[in-house]
């Protein structure tokens, strides 16, 4: 399963764009803290999942999506905006 990356977006916009790509259907939700004991740094990753499984991440900004777990034809996701 390769994501596609959106870029930079910010979170509100990324959940808006990811709930349409879902169908307008509702989105389970989980936050993850991952932390780097090399550089005592710690990064929260926003995990969004449907019935088939993990749908997009976000994370300091940038979000992305698994098209395999989503419902919608993502052969027109670029123009799919919040």
């Amino acid at each position: 399963m390769e994501p596609t990356q959106l870029g930079k977006i910010k979170k509100t916009d990324f959940e808006n764009t990811l709930f349409k790509l879902n169908n307008s259907q509702a989105m389970d939700y989980d936050k993850h803290n991952e932390f780097n004991f090399e550089t005592n740094e710690n990064t929260i990753i926003h995990l969004y999942y449907n019935d088939k499984g993990h749908i997009g991440s976000w994370s300091d900004g940038r979000g992305w999506y698994f098209a395999n777990n989503l419902p919608k034809n993502l052969n027109d996701a670029q123009g799919v905006t919040a």
